[in-house]
């Protein structure tokens, strides 16, 4: 086994298996690229090994790592069984019923299945649970911070915390021995560039330039002036309309957070108010919904809602034509941005307060995080009561 310790091999040539010949099919987990490199991927961990080009050799070496594998993984399901304690995986099953109980989102509930059904393939998904060391985790972490994305293993550090809470609770572990608390905090670096102000007047021109997606610029300017969220967007209706206030029930908070926002409110910056844009959606199209098709589009007909991948890839390509370039090293901005650019323009123009009651934050420092202007604008030194 001493042959196993190669360096990673990423070349896309070794991305899907080559069929081998019938004479020697290749076992398990080992692979051979089209240049007849052998080498063999670790299922659990998804590292990969170099075994140089002879098979006879390689093919040894990967029945014995498939063999101790599966030695490991039966050792550690029966010391689980006879010892009485739950194993990872099992908790993932109990963890599940409990987590859909207590959530009445189903995105909340399939986004939690997917979590679990990682845990379950982690390496040591076959430890009890009593068992499972902040080593094993924080080296199962790290692997997905490259294998998916640092954000992506930053959020499941968060969530397993919860998981591991939940197995105190359930006495499954002693009080203060949830494996996840002791590790190292890690951050993830923000790629994302902020919209300014020039860049949003920019794609809100070279949408109105299309007259069939007239409807997105209304989308866009509807986002900027209501700060609220996409999925939020594109469910308003005009019936949401009553006696001057447009009423919000946000998505995103499970229907906890409900906004009665003035249509009267504008941002001198774009020199428009939130009734006039709602006026503007209602154009000679009979329909319920505020962000509507004005003309055939797929499937969707006049007045059809929008959906919200159409109203993202429209934002994009509109920022594409208006040559909105990130800055070097980052990614360009989204849709979501325009809830970000608003928390800034309405905290200037009304202040950071009313920026947080609009935008539905509970704390403040959520706010502050969509004011951060990332280093895309320049801060304006005021004198006195200006």
């Amino acid at each position: 086994m001493s042959s196993l310790g190669g360096s990673v091999y990423g070349d896309s040539s070794m991305a899907a298996r080559p069929r081998s010949s019938k004479k020697n099919p290749l076992p398990p987990n080992l692979y051979r690229n089209t240049r007849g490199y052998l080498w063999y991927r670790n299922p659990d961990t998804g590292k990969t090994y170099g075994l140089g080009y002879d098979e006879r050799a390689a093919i040894d070496d990967a029945r014995a790592a498939n063999a101790e594998l599966a030695r490991k993984k039966s050792t550690l399901g029966l010391v689980a069984r006879m010892s009485g304690d739950e194993t990872i995986s099992s908790w993932c099953d109990r963890y599940a019923e409990l987590y859909a109980e207590r959530s009445n989102s189903t995105k909340s509930k399939r986004s939690m299945g997917s979590i679990l059904n990682r845990v379950r393939k982690a390496p040591f998904a076959k430890t009890a649970i009593s068992n499972v060391t902040p080593k094993e985790i924080n080296d199962w972490l790290k692997d997905l911070e490259t294998e998916v994305s640092p954000t992506y293993a930053i959020d499941l550090r968060y969530r397993l915390t919860g998981f591991f809470n939940e197995a105190i609770a359930e006495g499954l572990l002693s009080a203060g021995a949830n494996p996840v608390t002791s590790l190292r905090k890690q951050t993830a670096t923000v790629l994302r560039d902020r919209l300014t102000l020039d860049s949003f007047l920019a794609i809100i021109a070279a949408a109105k330039e299309s007259p069939k997606d007239v409807w997105a610029a209304r989308a866009f300017m509807l986002a900027l002036l209501s700060a609220q969220r996409r999925a939020d967007v594109r469910s308003m209706r005009f019936s949401d309309v009553k006696g001057g206030f447009l009423f919000v029930d946000q998505q995103k908070s499970q229907h906890r957070t409900r906004l009665k926002i003035p249509t009267s409110i504008g941002l001198r910056a774009v020199g428009c108010t939130l009734e006039q844009v709602i006026r503007e959606c209602r154009d000679s199209i009979l329909s319920p919904w505020m962000v509507h098709h004005i003309s055939h589009q797929g499937v969707s007909g006049p007045g059809a809602q929008v959906h919200l991948d159409t109203m993202s890839a429209a934002f994009s390509r509109f920022r594409d034509q208006a040559k909105v370039q990130p800055a070097p090293g980052r990614t360009a901005p989204s849709f979501h941005e325009i809830r970000s650019l608003a928390a800034r323009l309405y905290s200037d123009e009304y202040g950071p307060e009313f920026a947080q009651a609009l935008l539905g934050h509970k704390s403040a420092a959520m706010t502050a995080l969509y004011r951060d202007s990332r280093g895309k604008e320049w801060t304006e030194i005021k004198i006195g009561s200006q």
